[in-house]
């Protein structure tokens, strides 16, 4: 007997588009890099495109941008804020800012961490939020439960970085931990990939669009790695039976 499909979903993530196109940041131009990345996916069969925060460099209007691209799609999308996120501008287009999404064998569960904010780049949890997470875990029966947010909930062994990931994971992990139907977290924030395990949660992190930072730091460094350097995105596989096939897909580096 053929193995039933999976749910698939791609995952972009860091994308800091500016104000104007063409600006640069760190000296590359990520409306570009962003824009290849699009057309990576664009022929996806995915059933649905998760955006995962810093999706613009503090531009307003580069949210219209962003939607009017992701709209031409042939699957649906849906995003979440990042520290360099503007949510009064996001809330404008209340089609992408989802909180859950229901499959067959599966609910995705979308958190905001930017509560809080440590003034560096951290971000939190708002009780509020906590408590969503919480009555949505309650409410998913015998789902597998896949949970988003920006912000890492663990260190990653940069100093930088460790400084700005979430402020309240010992309450996030509370909330995971109570729940025997979580199989994986999916974030953003570090711009280079990450995959780890905690008990039997597996933790997923997407590079980004936009420049990419080396691991391991102690303060922010650019990728050397012309590979690793290059915009990426990764694609999720969700199977009926609990399991996760994960790929990162790294893209030709924009001259």
């Amino acid at each position: 007997m053929a193995k039933a499909a999976p749910v698939e979903l791609l995952q972009l993530t860091d994308l800091h588009l500016p104000e104007q196109p063409g600006t640069l940041r760190r000296g590359q131009d990520a409306e570009q890099r962003f824009q290849l990345a699009l057309a990576a996916v664009a022929d996806s069969d995915a059933d649905l495109l998760l955006l995962t925060g810093d999706l613009t460099h503090h531009a307003p209007s580069a949210y219209r941008r962003l939607v009017d691209a992701v709209a031409k799609l042939p699957f649906p999308s849906c995003w979440i804020p990042g520290n360099h996120d503007l949510p009064d501008a996001m809330a404008a287009f209340p089609a992408l800012n989802r909180k859950w999404l229901e499959f067959p064998h599966w609910r995705v569960i979308l958190l905001d961490s930017t509560a809080a904010p440590n003034g560096l780049g951290g971000g939190s949890l708002a009780a509020a939020e906590l408590l969503f997470l919480q009555q949505q875990l309650q409410d998913a029966n015998d789902k597998h439960c896949l949970v988003v947010l920006h912000h890492n909930p663990m260190p990653v062994q940069s100093a930088w970085q460790d400084r700005i990931s979430l402020g309240n994971p010992d309450a996030f992990w509370q909330c995971i931990e109570a729940s025997q139907q979580v199989r994986a977290v999916v974030f953003g924030h570090l711009h280079h990939r990450r995959d780890e395990r905690r008990g039997d949660v597996a933790l997923y992190c997407s590079p980004a669009t936009a420049p990419q930072y080396r691991a391991g730091t102690e303060e922010p460094e650019d990728e050397p790695d012309t590979y690793l350097a290059a915009p990426a995105f990764s694609r999720y596989r969700l199977w009926p039976d609990g399991s996760i096939d994960v790929s990162v897909t790294h893209l030709p580096t924009v001259e």
